[in-house]
């Protein structure tokens, strides 16, 4: 009984072998770009930056800066609230903020700089 288990192991033991010694596949790789905003958008509206605006971590235009929304990409915006009123390098003041999420960062930035995409 023994030399069936350990034959039994030897034979597993070389098929894990041949298996480890074929190169792996490579996982598929999302395109580059902003394909994959509408996608990962579900609980919010897809947007696009009219200029180039940073995104802050308040909903202030004097807020600690954590990224920038590039003039023409898109991002996705997952809520809209009132703040203080601003005058924007957008073109207009306003008192609303968009919250987004542009590759993984998420902040507000001004309304004005944003249009619906």
């Amino acid at each position: 009984m023994r030399k069936k288990v350990m034959g039994a192991l030897g034979v597993v033991a070389l098929a894990g072998l041949a298996f480890s010694s074929t190169p792996a596949l490579a996982a598929p790789t999302a395109p580059s770009g902003d394909v994959s905003v509408s996608a990962a958008c579900s609980r919010g509206e897809k947007v696009k930056a009219r200029e180039s605006v940073k995104i802050r971590k308040t909903k202030s235009i004097s807020g600690t800066a954590l990224g920038l929304f590039p003039k023409g990409k898109n991002a996705c915006s997952l809520k809209n609230e009132k703040a203080k009123w601003y005058d924007s390098k957008c073109g207009q003041g306003s008192d609303q903020f968009d919250y987004i999420n542009y590759r993984g960062t998420k902040g507000w930035v001004p309304t004005t700089c944003i249009v619906l995409d």
